[in-house]
């Protein structure tokens, strides 16, 4: 069986931005897979927000952007993303969220809010990655990202222990393109 394969935003702009030297190799990874590729609905929404944010985008470069997105069927983040979804926030809640001293009470509402127990940083998980991650998941598609931050990490983490203790039956497979040479 073929792998299918849910692109992140990150390399969504990359395989879009031919300046980056990265680009090429990536650009060949993705030829290969080109019929197995799928973008998900919150990674185009984080592209054109960060398109309307930016107003000195050069019209050129939007269009590459929405000419690349427009070759490929998105997935959205929909009702079988739930429990994937459900299931990963709720470990990262576990292993990180801070107790309001009663059972299942915690300070932080959302995923940005984690703070680390013991130096009191912020984890640097974001919801749409948790968000794309849960569509990876329900899909059983091998999750296309650069993204190096820890919170990415943590998502991962939690994943990999959800699916560990048998909450959910697919576990969360991640590649990076960007590392092909």
């Amino acid at each position: 069986m073929t792998d299918a394969y849910l692109l992140d935003t990150n390399i969504i702009c990359a395989l879009a931005d031919a300046t980056r030297t990265t680009h090429e190799s990536a650009v060949r990874r993705l030829e290969r897979a080109r019929d197995f590729v799928l973008l998900p609905s919150p990674a185009v929404g984080e592209i054109e927000f960060g398109m309307a944010k930016a107003p000195n985008l050069k019209p050129d470069k939007r269009q590459i952007l929405r000419d690349f997105i427009a070759d490929f069927n998105q997935l959205p983040f929909g009702e079988h993303c739930v429990q994937p979804y459900a299931f990963v926030r709720a470990e990262l809640w576990l292993a990180h969220g801070t107790s309001k001293n009663r059972p299942g009470k915690h300070k932080e509402h959302h995923p940005e809010e984690l703070l680390d127990k013991v130096t009191g940083e912020e984890l640097g998980i974001d919801e749409p990655d948790l968000m794309i991650a849960s569509i990876a998941m329900a899909q059983n598609l091998v999750l296309v990202t650069d993204d190096r931050n820890a919170g990415m990490a943590r998502v991962k983490q939690a994943a990999d222990s959800v699916f560990q203790k048998g909450i959910f039956p697919v576990q969360l497979r991640m590649e990076n393109w960007l590392d092909v040479i």
